[in-house]
């Protein structure tokens, strides 16, 4: 059964769904109109040169805005689009009618044209930059197949012949040597290894497979040569699921929306109220009979009272906002998702790599009873120094910081699952797994059975010498921000891969008390469209491969960049820092924004509406430098009013 897609109940703007290529080379030819009609009017040049120059502008370069305005009446939307078509239209008949009649229309300007033109020109380009940030947000995997494996051994009658992932089939037994990923899902028949899962899980750590242990597409085989039964075909597989559902991303993420749209809804009413007041104004002070020449009191308040700076109310504070977050190594790729996210009823975590870094780290070191933690760090050491693998770098690391000398090894062997075991001249050590220590005949501390935190067991001779705690590090401003999400009111939920363990432990540190764990990346996108189909907002925090699904289906996505990231084009926040407090910055953010847009909004209609009242007291014949010249001093007020964006705290 397909899984439903959360798709807009209403259909968005018409100008939205036009390509950003069709309204970038109508904008550049309506800016050379406008360059023509400036110089025009400057040399005084033929009144029907310039409305042949209009009339062109509009023939040529508005044409996809009245298209999409009348396809938005249709559908009963008062959007951007039909503000540009009204208030340009109004300014453009105002300034024909005008040219070619021998009695004026009332009105202190002759004409509008240059006027009309700066407001397509400046429209165009709105309507561009809002497709094109559609466009962006739309789903493109450049390196997709990077993910998918190319080819496995098929096991014949003994033999080996390397074919295609996608010529397996369910049933077949497959030879996996280590380093490889594996080329479908399926069951381990022969062999022990350890696997590295991230890119499904999201745990860091390898996994540990034997016999009957379910392994998936697109992992990477460790540790040693093993004998895998297919279960599912890559086309099937648990990989193939995660990478069709980003290809299908586009369709399940939430509707794009344009907060010109939603301005031009209450401003075009407004502008028509006084318009028409105006008009009626001037029939009721000198009658009826000069209904026609007074109709120009409604085209020339119609126009004017249209702003220029309405383009930019929040273009300039959203470009001022990136800059400020940029600054703070936060990317907002789409303004939008911050108002999803500050409305958000429910907020995921992921938690190897977003609630923690996702690097493992040696948390505490307990030797045993007369032994020394320099010889126990000595030892430890020596075993993992030709190692690969998080434990060892962790241990490593940790040595390296406590300037631990380690001596050189005769031989080392690494047992997949289970630990290292090393000779150091005639002493033999073994680290690793509790469980393999004791197998051994080596006994080692009761306390371990009590540790929440992955250990390992050092021995040395046969002797146990003690043991390490290693942990992923909680990010600082993690308890900080999940207390300020509960306090907005939001319902916290920690959704991971690990298992319930290491979950319980991140959650508790961090303050959250609903986790899911061994949760695969198709089930962490189904609670959040089941959620989302109850009518409730989502947010998703992550960082890997294996949460993409989720982010995508969520109201909006936030991610933490690392290496691995390849979607910086279709999440909605990347954060670039190894601390948590941007989330929390998010919603400062927001809330700012929407007070300095707000503001913008009321200045660019009362002063371009001041202005128009100021123009229509000055007598005929004003010059057409003053309405562009006063709509362009309230565009600089615009900007300066947007710089307050740059600080984000």
């Amino acid at each position: 059964m397909s899984e439903p897609l959360l798709l807009p109940s209403r259909p968005e703007p018409a100008a939205l769904s036009v390509p950003s290529k069709a309204f970038t080379y109508r904008f550049f030819l309506s800016a050379c109109f406008v360059v023509l009609i400036l110089f025009s009017l400057t040399f005084r040049h033929s009144e029907v040169g310039i409305f042949i120059l209009g009339l062109m502008d509009f023939l040529f370069c508005a044409d996809v805005l009245v298209r999409s305005a009348g396809k938005d009446i249709w559908n009963g939307r008062m959007s951007f689009a039909v503000l540009l078509t009204v208030c340009a239209g109004a300014g453009f008949i105002y300034s024909s009618l005008n040219t070619f009649l021998t009695v004026k229309l009332f009105g202190p300007v002759e004409d509008l044209f240059l006027y009309s033109a700066f407001l397509l020109t400046l429209g165009l380009w709105a309507e561009r930059r809002l497709t094109r940030e559609k466009e962006k947000n739309r789903v493109f995997v450049k390196k997709l197949d990077d993910f998918l494996p190319k080819s496995g051994r098929l096991c014949v009658d003994r033999r080996f012949r390397k074919v295609f992932a996608n010529e397996l089939k369910k049933g077949d037994l497959i030879f996996v040597k280590t380093g490889e990923r594996l080329p479908a899902d399926g069951i381990v028949r022969k062999g022990k290894t350890s696997i590295d899962e991230q890119l499904i899980t999201g745990n860091m750590l390898p996994t540990s497979k034997t016999v009957g242990s379910r392994v998936y597409a697109g992992t990477l085989n460790k540790s040693a040569e093993v004998y895998v039964e297919v279960t599912d075909v890559l086309a099937d597989s648990a990989l193939m699921s995660v990478i069709d559902a980003i290809k299908k991303g586009e369709l399940l993420r939430s509707g794009f929306k344009s907060a010109l749209d939603a301005f031009s809804a209450w401003v075009l009413p407004i502008l028509l109220l006084a318009a028409g007041g105006a008009y009626a104004f001037m029939l009721h002070t000198y009658g009826t009979d000069q209904w026609f020449h007074y109709l120009g009191m409604f085209l020339f308040v119609l126009a004017v009272s249209c702003p220029l700076a309405l383009v930019f109310t929040a273009v300039f504070p959203a470009f001022f906002a990136r800059s400020g977050a940029r600054a703070s190594k936060i990317k907002i790729q789409n303004m939008y998702a911050l108002e999803e996210l500050a409305k958000a009823d429910t907020v995921f975590f992921d938690k190897t790599g977003t609630l923690t870094y996702g690097e493992l780290r040696v948390s505490d070191v307990f030797p045993a009873e007369g032994v020394t933690q320099k010889l126990l760090l000595e030892t430890i050491a020596t075993a993992e120094q030709l190692v690969d693998g998080p434990f060892a770098d962790a241990i490593n690391l940790y040595a390296k910081e406590h300037k631990i000398r380690t001596k050189r090894l005769l031989c080392f062997d690494v047992l997949p699952g289970l630990g290292v075991q090393a000779t150091r001249g005639e002493d033999k050590i073994i680290a690793g797994r509790t469980q393999w220590l004791e197998e051994q005949g080596i006994s080692t501390s009761a306390k371990i059975a009590t540790a929440a935190e992955a250990v390992v067991c050092v021995a040395l001779n046969g002797k146990f010498l003690g043991y390490l705690t290693l942990s992923d590090e909680l990010r600082p401003g993690a308890k900080e921000t999940v207390a300020l999400l509960k306090s907005l009111g939001k319902d916290i939920i920690l959704v991971s891969g690990d298992n319930e363990a290491s979950v319980a432990v991140i959650a508790r540190e961090a303050g959250i008390e609903k986790v899911n764990f061994d949760v695969l990346p198709k089930t962490k996108a189904e609670i959040i469209t089941n959620l989302r189909s109850l009518g409730k907002r989502v947010a998703m925090v992550g960082d890997g491969f294996n949460d993409i699904i989720a982010l995508l289906r969520a109201d909006a996505g936030v991610v933490f960049a690392s290496g691995k990231n390849v979607y910086n084009n279709w999440v909605d926040v990347i954060i670039k820092r190894r601390d948590l407090f941007p989330v929390s910055y998010l919603f400062t953010i927001n809330k700012k924004l929407r007070r300095v847009v707000a503001l913008n909004v009321v200045l660019a209609v009362l002063l371009n509406g001041a202005l128009t009242a100021w123009l229509l007291r000055q007598p005929y014949g004003v010059g057409w430098a003053l309405p562009v010249g006063g709509s362009l001093a309230v565009v600089l007020l615009i900007l300066l009013n947007s710089t307050r964006m740059l600080k984000i705290k």
